[in-house]
């Protein structure tokens, strides 16, 4: 049986993923030389250039390793110039193991079955669905500052507009006090520190890790009262 040599890791079990990637890189090459003979990237970085793409593409591996290794995370996202520079090289595909992460199988089958049909063997992993603003509103008003921060994480990755956030949990604290969740001086606390946030983040002009800033330091302040 022929050992392949292109993967596709469907799926969005990083835990796993990281595994597996470890696990084959001590399968092709010592410690010492990985640096030589591994590359990572991210197909939806926009600084990422043709230039560079290819030189590893069309690199041989150091003398004494067995192949090396390039693995592309969000793969599914490559330019049209990338992913077809990808196709061009697995025709000749020798000295090389490519790994192309896609961490979620909807919306993503096309990709998934053109790459299966040029050779690409798909192993599935666990998928996480993405909680929504209203999950991380309920952890807040439930006094659940660190799942609350974990969910923010998840959003943020995801790319949920930070000026979007504050609006779910503004609605979900006037539910809340509906439900007479905590007291009149709570309630108004609280809004006070989200219209804060909501103001900060439509008045700046920083990137969305600024915008993520804002929204952790809400998060905890509103978690923390009572």
């Amino acid at each position: 049986m022929v050992e392949p040599h292109v993967f596709i890791y469907l799926g969005s079990d990083e835990s796993e993923k990281l595994d597996r990637i470890e696990n084959l890189q001590k399968k092709l090459f010592p410690p010492d030389l990985k640096e030589l003979n591994y590359n990572l990237y991210h197909a939806d970085d926009k600084d990422l250039g043709v230039a560079e793409f290819k030189e590893a593409l069309m690199a041989l591996p150091t003398e004494g390793v067995r192949s090396r290794l390039i693995v592309i995370r969000s793969a599914h996202k490559l330019s049209g110039p990338l992913k077809a520079m990808l196709t061009e090289a697995l025709k000749n595909n020798k000295g090389r193991v490519i790994v192309l992460d896609v961490p979620v199988s909807r919306g993503t089958e096309a990709f998934v079955s053109e790459f299966t049909k040029k050779g690409a063997r798909v192993v599935r992993f666990k998928e996480e669905s993405v909680p929504d603003v209203f999950a991380l509103a309920r952890s807040i008003v439930d006094h659940r500052p660190e799942l609350a921060l974990r969910i923010l994480s998840a959003l943020t990755k995801s790319k949920d507009k930070p000026e979007g956030i504050p609006g779910a949990i503004f609605w979900q604290w006037e539910k809340s006090r509906a439900e007479r969740r905590f007291s009149e001086k709570v309630y108004k606390d609280g809004l006070k520190i989200i219209f804060e946030a909501d103001k900060e983040l439509k008045s700046s002009s920083s990137k969305f890790a600024r915008g993520a800033l804002i929204l952790e330091r809400l998060v905890v302040r509103l978690s923390y009262l009572t």
